[in-house]
């Protein structure tokens, strides 16, 4: 997949094309689109989506939570009161008004990221331009939005099926068969009857003809399209013949024997199966008056790993370190499958643990599935680090406590006691104009007054939010200060203009 130019049109270059070409190239920067008067941005990290912004009205998080049922209009009518009276974000008066909860809140502002984004699928024209550059720091990943469902979504909404076969049309009479990485990106996708059947069908034994026609739903079409853009889908020209071995194994339900020994002699030579002439002697088989005592140690490990499942993180359950290598946490996931696979298990006569060895081998799977996508990885390392999704919920909610107690100290004068509260507010959650602007007045007014850092703090307000009057003002009244008149008169004409009334 070539990487599409840096400006063009929709009709030309559809939108879930740039996302998954962006995706595979890890690219970081900023996507504008444009339709006629309406504007988006939208900050990618690696490829990945982490924030957007809309000039449309009904893309604000208060319609949306209104739309959804979780606001009543009384409660719309003051969150809008709170956000013009304050001059503050939807999310931080959705918190100060208790309308919802932090982690309400992340569930909406995710989402908010992913409705400006699917909007944009149905754009008969449009343009884009994407910018290189340094994407949202801090927190930001929190919100960030899986480009594989995405795409799937938008195309399987926006787009009619006529389109999607077109686009598949060199394909429909090939066999599509799944690469080394089906299997993990097949995982991402949002599944249905459908799109499992359609899945399981691309083995390399059937032609997609045949697969859609008993699959014709717009998301397994979508799934398709979406696996075949990644170049995850090998297309053959002829059926796979009996007893051919496909390009790689199916990591995510490996056809081993359960392997009778200790797991750390297992883990040893743990790689992927050989298909060569000798593998079916590397298997190895209980037999013999060892198989007994064996067995009896197989079935205590099982028991135990299934007990400790809840204590067990990914690393933990793999036996790898934090710091495994992609090639060490799959040889680690294969020796767990040669030691736990549920299949093997009537064959050695342990019917009676079938059931916990399913419920551990499919925690096994998953834990492989997140640790070998590296997105995945990075957002559960996240989590274990308390620097995820709802750590970040809990920073919100002592940034805007902090903020709370600044705003009385600032109506009573107390300006260095504001500074107190601002400085914990803004390390907490940067990213959030109202509080650098309050840092940076509150350190201009304080005594003593420091106006250099105060412009910093103001810069960075103004950077977050260009529409906000109020930190345009304060910015021009400590440039002056300064000595910057030019520049002063700038942010005070640029306020001005936003708001009339500002002073």
């Amino acid at each position: 997949m070539e990487i599409p130019a840096e400006c063009g049109t929709l009709d030309v270059t559809p939108l879930p094309v740039l996302l998954l070409s962006f995706y595979r190239k890890r690219l970081t920067g900023s996507l504008d689109l444009t339709r006629e008067a309406v504007r988006k941005r939208v900050w990618l990290r690696d490829g990945v989506p982490v924030l957007a912004e809309s000039n449309l009205p009904s893309e604000s998080l208060g319609i949306q939570l209104l739309d959804a049922g979780v606001l009543k209009r009384d409660d719309y009518a003051r969150l809008v009161d709170t956000v013009r009276e304050r001059g503050c974000k939807e999310g931080a008066a959705l918190l100060s008004l208790e309308l919802v909860g932090p982690q309400e809140l992340f569930g909406a502002l995710k989402n908010q990221l992913r409705r400006r984004l699917l909007d944009c699928f149905g754009w008969p024209r449009g343009e884009f331009a994407f910018h290189g550059g340094e994407a949202p720091g801090g927190d930001a990943a929190a919100f960030r939005c899986d480009p594989v469902a995405l795409a799937q979504e938008g195309i399987a909404i926006h787009w009619s099926p006529t389109r999607i076969r077109d686009d598949l049309a060199a394909s429909l009479d090939h066999y599509p068969q799944g690469d080394g990485r089906f299997t993990v990106l097949a995982g991402r996708l949002l599944r249905d009857a459908d799109v499992d059947r359609l899945l399981a069908g691309c083995d390399g034994s059937q032609r997609l003809a045949v697969l859609l026609a008993a699959a014709p739903t717009p998301s397994a079409l979508a799934a398709i399209w979406v696996l075949d853009r990644l170049g995850a889908v090998q297309w053959r020209t002829t059926a796979v013949a009996d007893g051919e071995a496909a390009a790689e194994p199916d990591v995510e339900q490996p056809d081993f024997e359960i392997v009778i020994g200790s797991r750390d002699a297992t883990a040893a030579s743990a790689d992927p199966p050989s298909d060569g002439p000798d593998a079916a002697n590397a298997k190895r088989r209980p037999e013999g008056p060892a198989a007994g005592p064996e067995l009896e140690v197989l079935a205590r490990e099982i028991r135990e790993a299934h007990a400790a499942l809840g204590d067990r993180d990914h690393y933990e359950l793999l036996g790898v370190s934090r710091g495994a290598a992609a090639h060490d946490v799959k040889r680690a996931y294969f020796a767990a499958a040669k030691r736990y696979h549920p299949d093997a298990l009537t064959r050695l006569g342990l019917e009676d643990l079938r059931t916990p060895a399913e419920e551990l081998f499919a925690r096994i799977a998953r834990a492989y599935e997140t640790l070998s996508d590296p997105d995945r990885r990075r957002d559960y390392d996240q989590g274990l680090d308390g620097t995820g999704a709802d750590a970040a919920a809990q920073r919100v909610v002592q940034a805007e406590a902090l903020y709370r107690k600044a705003e009385i100290m600032m109506r009573a004068g107390n300006w260095s006691g504001a500074h107190d509260f601002l400085r914990p507010a803004v390390q907490l959650w940067p990213e959030e104009c109202a509080y650098q602007s309050a840092l940076g007045w509150a350190l201009y007014k304080k005594t003593p007054s420091d106006p250099g850092t105060a412009r910093t703090h103001l810069e960075r307000a103004v950077a977050l939010d260009d529409e906000d009057s109020i930190s345009h003002f304060r910015l021009g009244l400590v440039l002056r200060a300064l000595g910057e008149s030019e520049a002063a008169e700038r942010e005070l004409k640029r306020a001005k203009q936003l708001d009339p009334k500002v002073h």
